[in-house]
Parts: structure tokens; C-alpha cells; sequence
């Protein structure tokens, strides 16, 4: 599985573990305060909203979260069905499994 450089810093220590934390609950946490509380469900390769022509088009790693409680207004989009995707532009600063910090 390929990283760009941005991905690799930001997302590449979750990204190795992310398989072992199919189905478990986790802690994501920003900077300013907000938080998700959420179940991990898989990554997705994941695009831009441009056209592959266009100079912004990008392809990158999404992760794939059933929201369960949220706090403040982490920057996420919840769908209908209660679901969101977090990628290297919107990764938290802190994920937590029980107590333990997974991404640091």
C-alpha cells in the first residue's frame, strides 16, 4: 500500500495498526477541544472531488468510523446512517484504545 509523504507522517503509525482495530471503540481527539467516540469499521482509497485532469485531483487513505458520541465540532461529516471518513487532512491529534494513545 502506497503513502504520500503528507500521509506518511500524519496517518502512517494508524494506518499499520488499523487492521487490529477493525470493530473496536476508539477516542479521536483534536486539538481545540472536540472529540469522537466511535467504532472503526475499514480504510477506503479515497479521492479529491475534482477531475482526474484537473491539477488538485488526489487520491489518498480514508478511515472509516460509525459515530457514536461526538463533542465540540470535530471536523468531520457524519452521514445519515451515522458513519464518517477521517484522512491525513482531518486526522485527530490523539486516538485512544481503552487508555492506551495509539498514534503517538
Amino acid at each position: 500500500m502506497y503513502l504520500n509523504s503528507k500521509e506518511e507522517r500524519i496517518i502512517g503509525k494508524f494506518m499499520n495498526i488499523a487492521d487490529d482495530l477493525e470493530g473496536k471503540k476508539l477516542t479521536l481527539k483534536w486539538n481545540d477541544g472536540s472529540k469522537a467516540i466511535a467504532i472503526y469499521d475499514t480504510y477506503i482509497e479515497d479521492e479529491t472531488d475534482c477531475e482526474l485532469k484537473d491539477e488538485d485531483y488526489e487520491e489518498f487513505w480514508s478511515f472509516v468510523f460509525k459515530a457514536i458520541d461526538l463533542v465540540g465540532t470535530p471536523p468531520i461529516y457524519i452521514t445519515e446512517d451515522e458513519y464518517f471518513c477521517i484522512n491525513y487532512r482531518n486526522f485527530p491529534d490523539e486516538i485512544i484504545a481503552d487508555t492506551k494513545m495509539i498514534n503517538l
